[in-house]
Order: C-alpha cells, then sequence, then structure tokens
C-alpha cells in the first residue's frame, strides 16, 4: 500500500493505538481523533507516550479530518458519520485498520466472520494450526490487533484473524485464502439501518477471493458474492457430497474424493452451535492440509472460552454459568438450546435494536427471567407476559434474586443479549463481575 506521508486515526481503541504506534515508527505523521475527551483516554495517551502527534479528543470537527488524504478507523467507529462522508467527497482515502495491515502481509489469510461463534471458531483454528504447523498468529477482533503480526515482524506460515462486520465495512482489497461465514441473525441494529445492510458488510468478507481461495459457509446461507471462490459449506443436519457434516456421532469431512471423520465427543464443547463451530474448523484444516491427528488432539484438548455458557460453580443444587459474551439475542437462544430446563436466565444491557421475542420459543425451559441495564423495559414487554419476569437495578441485586428463584437441580446463567456499554467497560468486566458475585455467595 502507498501510505502518505500524513495519516489521520479516528478511535483510540486497541486498533487504533497499534495503528498510530506502527505508522509512527514508519515516519509517518500522525493526528488522533476520539469523540470520547482526554481524561476518558488517559489509558490510551499514556500508551502513546513518546509517539508525536497532533490530535482533538471530543466531539468530532470538519476541520479536523480537512487536512489527511488517508483516514484509518478504528473497528467500533461508524464509516457514515457525517465528518466521514465529507472527508471522502474532499477526496480522503477511508480504511479500517484491519485493510491496513492486511496490505502488509503476504502469507495466507483465514478469516472468520458470523454473528455468533466466531471467537470459539477463531481461537480453535488457532489451535489446530499451533500444533500443526508451530506458532501462527491468531488476532483481530478477537482482541489482538492484525496490525500487531505486521509490526512485530515475525513471519508465520498463516494469520487466522477474527472479523466482525465493521471491519469489513471499510475493506479495499482484503483478501483471505479461507473465509469462513459461520451464520448471520439479527445485530448490531443500532448501527445498521436494516438488517439487510449487516449482511452485506458481512459478505464483504468474500469480495476480493478469487478462484484459488476457499469460501466456508454454513449450509443454506443464502449468500451473494462479488468474489469467485470455491464454496465448501458444513452441516449439523444433512449429509454433503463435500463439505462437513455431522452423522451418527460423527464429525465427518469430504473433499476432492477423501473423507476423514472425529467422534463428536472428542470435543469437551457442548451444543448445536459449537458442533457447527468444530466442522467448520474441521473444513478449514482439511483444506489447509492439516494431520488428522493433530486435528484430533486439538479436538480433545480444546475446553473452549471464557464468558462462553462457562461453569462457574454449583451452591445448594444450583449450577451457575457465565454467557457474558452472548451480546445478541441469538447468541442467547443458542445456549438456552443446550441446556436443560430449570433455567434463571440474567438478561441485559445496552439495547442493540433487534426483537427479543425469539427467547418465547425456550420459554418452558425458563423458570424466571431477571432484566438488567438500558434494555430491561423492553424485554420485559416483549417476554414479560411468556416467562415470569423481573427487574432489578444492578448485577448483585440480580444474582441474589436469581439464586432465590433457583431450585435443586434448576441453573442460573448470565447471558444478556445485550452489549456491555451502560453498566460495565465491556462483555469481561460483565462476565467477572457476575462470577465475583456468585462466589461469594
Amino acid at each position: 500500500m502507498d501510505i502518505p506521508d500524513r495519516i489521520l486515526i479516528v478511535g483510540l481503541g486497541a486498533s487504533g493505538t497499534a495503528a498510530a504506534r506502527f505508522l509512527s515508527r514508519k515516519g509517518k505523521t500522525i493526528g488522533l481523533a476520539d469523540e470520547k475527551n482526554a481524561a476518558e483516554l488517559a489509558g490510551p495517551l499514556t500508551d502513546l507516550e513518546g509517539i508525536p502527534f497532533t490530535g482533538h479528543f471530543g466531539p468530532h470537527r470538519a476541520e479536523d479530518f480537512a487536512s489527511y488524504p488517508l483516514i484509518v478507523l478504528s473497528p467500533g467507529v461508524d464509516s457514515e458519520l457525517p465528518v466521514l462522508r465529507r472527508a471522502r467527497e474532499a477526496g480522503a482515502r477511508v480504511i479500517g485498520e484491519m485493510e491496513l495491515a492486511a496490505s502488509f502481509i503476504e502469507e495466507p489469510i483465514i478469516a472468520i466472520t458470523g454473528t455468533n461463534g466466531k471467537t470459539t471458531t477463531t481461537t480453535l483454528i488457532g489451535e489446530v494450526f499451533s500444533r500443526a504447523f508451530g506458532g501462527v498468529f491468531v488476532g483481530g477482533n478477537i482482541g489482538n490487533p492484525l496490525i500487531n503480526y505486521v509490526a512485530e515482524g515475525k513471519k508465520t506460515s498463516h494469520v487466522i484473524v477474527e472479523v466482525s462486520s465493521f471491519q469489513l465495512e471499510t475493506i479495499e482489497t482484503f483478501r483471505p485464502a479461507t473465509a469462513v461465514l459461520l451464520n448471520i441473525t439479527e445485530d448490531h441494529l443500532d448501527r445498521y439501518r436494516s438488517y439487510d445492510e449487516y449482511r452485506q458488510a458481512k459478505y464483504r468478507i468474500f469480495d476480493n477471493q478469487g478462484s484459488r481461495d476457499f469460501a466456508v459457509l454454513r449450509k443454506g446461507l443464502d449468500v451473494v458474492m462479488k468474489g469467485t471462490p470455491r464454496v465448501l459449506s458444513f452441516s449439523v443436519t444433512e449429509e454433503l457430497d463435500e463439505g462437513a457434516f455431522s452423522k451418527n456421532g460423527r464429525l465427518h469431512v469430504r473433499m476432492d474424493g477423501k473423507e476423514a471423520s472425529w467422534p463428536r465427543d472428542l470435543s469437551p464443547l457442548t451444543g448445536v452451535h459449537n458442533t457447527e463451530n468444530i466442522l467448520a474448523a474441521l473444513l478449514v484444516a482439511h483444506i489447509h492440509g492439516v494431520d488428522g491427528q493433530v486435528i484430533e488432539e486439538a479436538l480433545t484438548t480444546f475446553r473452549g472460552l471464557s464468558h462462553r455458557v462457562e461453569f462457574i460453580r454449583t451452591l445448594r443444587g444450583v449450577s451457575f454459568y457465565n454467557d457474558s459474551k452472548a451480546t445478541n439475542v441469538d447468541a442467547t437462544k443458542r445456549a438456552l438450546e443446550g441446556m436443560e430446563g430449570g433455567i434463571v436466565l440474567i438478561a441485559g444491557g445496552k439495547d442493540k435494536g433487534g426483537s427479543y421475542r425469539v427467547i418465547r420459543e425456550e420459554a418452558g425451559k425458563i423458570k424466571a427471567l431477571i432484566a438488567i441495564g438500558e434494555a430491561r423495559d423492553r424485554i420485559a414487554s416483549e417476554l414479560g407476559d411468556a416467562i415470569p419476569t423481573y427487574l432489578e437495578k444492578d448485577m448483585a441485586a440480580a444474582v441474589s434474586l436469581a439464586f432465590a428463584k433457583a431450585g435443586q437441580g434448576d441453573s442460573v446463567i448470565l447471558s444478556p443479549m445485550c452489549s456491555s456499554f451502560d453498566m460495565f467497560r465491556d462483555y469481561k468486566d460483565r462476565g467477572n463481575t457476575f462470577r465475583r458475585i456468585v462466589e461469594a455467595l
């Protein structure tokens, strides 16, 4: 990529600060912009000590964007902000941190997106490939910005990256050797004007792929692609002539006239959603020539992720689970589908615009719903006539009431259906708070 001398970075999250450090080391003149004020950005600004920059912190002003030929966005920044539209009209190029990083990468990129399951699948693929090829880079939306791989200067056999719809909005040439689309359900409708606009952002993962690249899709997804990759599917319900599928307790991969299979119970991950995640990972591994024994070892040892239907403890016959990473309704529904009845659900947070009514399909399992956060009244209005619903002010009160409503053999699960930013720093802070309260009971 031809990088101009003056670059504006918008958003001082992990991606923005990593991009600023990288570009500064390349001798570029850096500008910074963030709608938070300097006091709120004390942590990121401390990380950037010693790096020269000009910046404006607070509400965006058009004049701060006017003199930069290249603007690099962090994933959380809406690419359709009025100041960005005006900058484009004036001739500025607007890309994301991931596009910037990928332009420096020659190694095969494996990119995973989807509404749910992408972090589990990305991490599992990373585990498989680390065993097969030695150290690989695993990052992106999972928490380690892709630009860090470029900045470190260490080469690995493969680059495995979790990709969000926000990151895909700002790609130009990003081209994964293998692109995975796990699923698409309503999400981020507080950011997108429609579900279709959200889907179109996800589909961009395939835009620049050619005939030597691979697209891995859940069977049945109706995807319109601009690129021309070889398409392979996975399914938990249908035996496939080519692809990955589940049958009679085994996981199968068929490709190019060859077939391999593994017992499903090798993996400690439970639930249909995790079977889909595993099938996608197996198919990716098979595409890239990973040995079957290596795959088996990785399946056996991979224990899943914190904050994703994570067992905490059993107290007086009540089991507690932390599913704080369920930041949309479909993720919560999938978690509930994998659990037995007798559930007390704690949900709520910052509303993202989708409907909660699909949870009514699991109403027979749910003894009580404790709603918290900004979305609690809306959750109660959509579910309260089907599920006994109670409103609480904070996590401590919600856990106390949930424990009181649960009986011997029941489960209490925090599975919020919402983002965390009304009450917590992020989903990890929310899950850790829940864990501390539960452990103190």
